[in-house]
């Protein structure tokens, strides 16, 4: 890979890091708390800990390019601060979430085959991510949960922009930019047409931030990504048929 996006990315997290101090711990208002709230956290904090086993195989499957890689140890710092968070605002509400779930938690499925989609999947899925948590800040009734809420979705928003611009140089150096953006339009088409992740239960709290917002952020997003103007799942479908096939990488 010839860019050299590192310097740049970390000056950026120094910059932008928040730290647990800055949080208004003083503001929690255990009293609002309900059980249901306790268990969104809960389930939040499970499905953050998938980034322990996502960066080892990002380190394994990306070991020649330096640039990245040395990007992924800032992304695994602040990622693995976001669980760390909601546990400690957990513990201060009297809950907990038992360390066997949390280690059984971060396993996660294999990597596609396709790095650029690889990339691709975790602009959407941090894209997702910062979009519930501005809607679990908006409408959390408990102050200290919505400030922290706040900060991730400040990181999240800014690891889906680094997680694009590491796309974007591979696929510019890439000596299969067909196959490539192949794969990016296949794992944009596979998302969208996937209802699942409308059912998580953080997607209650996006608030103002209904999923049509987000998805079409996301179809802008790739559509930046590969050059096309992508608005609908119809748009993907064409795009797809337009680009040549050649040997895809695969995404599965």
């Amino acid at each position: 890979m010839s860019a050299v996006l590192f310097p740049r990315l970390f000056d950026e997290a120094e910059r932008a890091r928040w730290r647990m101090e800055e949080l208004p711990w003083s503001a929690l208002r255990a009293d609002v708390v309900t059980p249901e709230l306790k268990a969104l956290v809960r389930e939040i904090v499970i499905s953050e800990a998938t980034t322990f086993s996502a960066t080892q195989r990002f380190l394994q499957e990306f070991a020649d390019d330096v640039d990245f890689t040395s990007w992924i140890s800032v992304w695994f710092y602040e990622e693995t601060k976001h669980p760390q968070v909601l546990l400690r605002w957990l513990a201060r509400v009297g809950a907990s979430v038992d360390e066997a779930v949390v280690r059984r938690a971060r396993v996660t499925t294999p990597f596609m085959k396709s790095k650029v989609a690889t990339l691709v999947m975790n602009i959407i899925s941090e894209t997702v991510a910062a979009a519930r948590y501005v809607g679990l800040a908006e409408r959390s009734p408990e102050p200290l949960l919505g400030a922290i809420a706040r900060r991730l979705a400040g990181d999240e928003a800014r690891h889906a922009a680094s997680f694009f611009s590491f796309a974007r140089a591979r696929l510019a150096a890439s000596p299969s930019a067909a196959q490539d953006r192949r794969d990016a339009l296949k794992v944009l088409h596979v998302w969208s047409a996937d209802r699942s992740h409308v059912s998580h239960p953080v997607h209650l709290f996006q608030g103002a931030i209904g999923f049509d917002a987000v998805r079409s952020r996301v179809f802008h997003l790739i559509g930046l990504l590969v050059d096309a103007p992508l608005r609908t799942a119809d748009d993907v479908l064409r795009e797809l048929r337009d680009t040549p096939q050649g040997e895809l990488h695969g995404t599965a």
